[in-house]
Order: C-alpha cells, then sequence, then structure tokens
C-alpha cells in the first residue's frame, strides 16, 4: 500500500484502503457536498484508522493566500542563520509559515528563488541576496519583495537595514579613546556593506584628526580573508588596532596574529561586526558591534505582511519602538534598526 514520505498515509493510502476513488476520499475528507453520509463516515473511519493527517500547506495552496513567505540566505553566513531564527519565530507569532531556500557554493540564489516562487510564496526576503539585479527584479514582479542588509535600485520594494554608520563610529570612537591611533580597517572586498563601512571608518578617523594614519586594507568576508589581510600587514609596520569588516574576518585575523606570536590585544587590538555567538566565547572575546538579527527579521516579515495584506497593514504593519523608516526614491520604505557597541577583551587596555 502506497505510503507518502516519512511513511504518512496519504489520500491514496486512504482509499486503497477504503475501495473509494482519490476524488471521492479528498471531498469526503474537506467536507465537500455530494458524498453519502455513510460513505464519509467509512473513509474517516479508515482514515483515522491510518493516522492521516491533511497536509495544512496543500490546503493553503488551494486558497487565494498561501500563508507562505519565502526567504534566501547563504548557508556559512552565522549572521544571516540569526535571521533565519528571527523569521521563524516573526512569522509564526504573526500567524504564517516560512519557507527557505538556501544558497550554497553548489546551489545559487536563482534557483532557490525559483523554487520559493514554484511554492506559491506570497511574498520573499531577501538577505543580503548575491544575485543579478535582472534576476532579482524577475523574482519581486511575481511575488512582493523586501531586502535584509542590502540596497537595490529596484522600484516599489522594501529594504531594512542596521545603521552601519553608527556601528562603525562607535568601534573608531572606542579605538581612540582606548589610545590607538594607527588604526587599520580590514574592508569587505565585494560583500554588500563593504563599501559603507569603509567609507565611515575614514570619515571617523578624519573626524578624530587621524586621515594620515587612515589604511584600508583588502580583506573580506570570511576567516582566510582575516588571515591573507594579517600576513600582508606582517610585512609591514603592524598598526594598533584592526578593525574587521566582520565578525569571520576577525576571527581569521585573531587566529593568524596569535599564530605568529602578536599579542591580542596587548600588541594589536582587534574588533569585529555582527556578534555572532561565537565571538562571546573566552578563546575569542572579540570586542564587536551586536547587530539585532531577530529585530531586522521581524521588521522585514511586518513590511512584507503590510504589502501582502494591505487590508491588514495597520495591525500586521506595525513597526516596533526604535524603528526609523523613510521613503526610498524608487518606491517602497527603507527601514533601520539601531546596532550596539559590544566591548569584549580583544581590546582591553592593559590587558
Amino acid at each position: 500500500m502506497a505510503q507518502g514520505r516519512n511513511g504518512r498515509a496519504t489520500i491514496a493510502t486512504v482509499a486503497a484502503r477504503a475501495g473509494r476513488s482519490i476524488s471521492t476520499v479528498s471531498a469526503a475528507l474537506n467536507g465537500s457536498p455530494g458524498v453519502a453520509a455513510s460513505t464519509r463516515e467509512e473513509i474517516l473511519r479508515v482514515a483515522g484508522e491510518l493516522g492521516y493527517e491533511a497536509d495544512p500547506r496543500a490546503r493553503l495552496l488551494r486558497s487565494r493566500h498561501t500563508g507562505l513567505i519565502g526567504a534566501s540566505f547563504a548557508v556559512g553566513q552565522a549572521f544571516q542563520g540569526q535571521i533565519v531564527d528571527g523569521l521563524y519565530r516573526a512569522c509564526s507569532e504573526l500567524g504564517h509559515s516560512l519557507v527557505l531556500a538556501a544558497s550554497t557554493p553548489h546551489r545559487d540564489v536563482a534557483q532557490g528563488l525559483r523554487g520559493l516562487l514554484s511554492e506559491r510564496c506570497e511574498g520573499l526576503i531577501l538577505i543580503d541576496p548575491d544575485v543579478a539585479a535582472p534576476v532579482l527584479a524577475g523574482a519581486v514582479e511575481r511575488a512582493q519583495g523586501v531586502l535584509i542588509c542590502t540596497s537595490t535600485g529596484l522600484a516599489d520594494v522594501d529594504e531594512v537595514h542596521s545603521r552601519d554608520d553608527v556601528g562603525v563610529t562607535a568601534l573608531v570612537d572606542h579605538l581612540v579613546m582606548t589610545g590607538r591611533r594607527r588604526i587599520v580597517h580590514l574592508d569587505g572586498a565585494d560583500e554588500t556593506a563593504a563599501e559603507l563601512r569603509a567609507r565611515t571608518y575614514l570619515t571617523a578617523m578624519e573626524n578624530h584628526g587621524l586621515a594620515g594614519l587612515s589604511r584600508v586594507v583588502p580583506g573580506g568576508g570570511d576567516e582566510e580573508s582575516g588571515a591573507r589581510a594579517v600576513q600582508v600587514l606582517l610585512g609591514d609596520r603592524l598598526p594598533e588596532a584592526l578593525l574587521c569588516f566582520n565578525d569571520h574576518c576577525a576571527v581569521g585575523a585573531l587566529m593568524e596574529l596569535r599564530r605568529q606570536g602578536v599579542r591580542v590585544p596587548q600588541d594589536v587590538a582587534i574588533t569585529g561586526y555582527d556578534d555572532i555567538p561565537v565571538t562571546a566565547v573566552s578563546s575569542f572575546s572579540l570586542t564587536t558591534v551586536h547587530q539585532d538579527a531577530g529585530l531586522l527579521a521581524e521588521v522585514a516579515v511586518r513590511a512584507l505582511l503590510g504589502r501582502v495584506h494591505p487590508e491588514q497593514a495597520q495591525t500586521m504593519g506595525i513597526m516596533p519602538p526604535g524603528v526609523v523608516s523613510r521613503a526610498r526614491p524608487q518606491g517602497g520604505s527603507a527601514y533601520f534598526v539601531m546596532p550596539s557597541l559590544v566591548l569584549r577583551g580583544t581590546t582591553a587596555v592593559g590587558a
């Protein structure tokens, strides 16, 4: 007897046991008219014996509103994983289900978006998507779209950002207050936020009268990038502090400095960005900037549901306190969440 995935009974299973057609069983289970009371009773009895449970997604797909929100994210980026966790919580609280599409080295964002659209997701949330503009445009033409931690020139979409300018400025201010002057920025290469963070670093250094000591060194968004950047710096005079593009880059730089016998923070202070969980453990104790992944996720879900269900925008679309919004020139809104400085051992004085 045919079983569904995971050994669960299906409508076909119930039909075979009851000796009825699939259409009759479906009508009986859905309470549709035209099925005799005795037949319906028999089918329900058989379904109960087999432990049949209706697939809620199948019911949703037959309705006008599927209740499904699709999210695209990159495997290997811990901060994106934190946002996904927040998306699950926000979707559940607002009565929707989340469908994920992960991009990996062997599965790109475009493939994931096609999968989400085939699931009939009502809207799409894209976390810093690495995808060509025409592909992104095609996706948001078919479903409402909200982007997290990235900007786009597309018309009529919403964006959700953390105030990177505030976060990077706070890091520079902190390093200067601890007496460091020769502060080098390991940039994010082609990562989405790299240009803004580098520009903010240069402005903050200038505001402290340290423009002549500013230096941006090619980095990246992963541990290997941080280690490579340190290897370049070791051939020159080491700075007093490294302001790294993100926590992954900072962890790589930290490990390479230790491997080379450089003391952190006594010889070189290090800061990261994002506050991923590993940075808090004692072996790293990384000073960083905390981005509220849960709040970013909630704002994105509320913005999307306000678009998908405009008649309920006054409830679903209400933003949490402290979230600032402004209209985008291309249409839609940009929402901003404030980050916060997290001080730990990698910038301690007198350690």
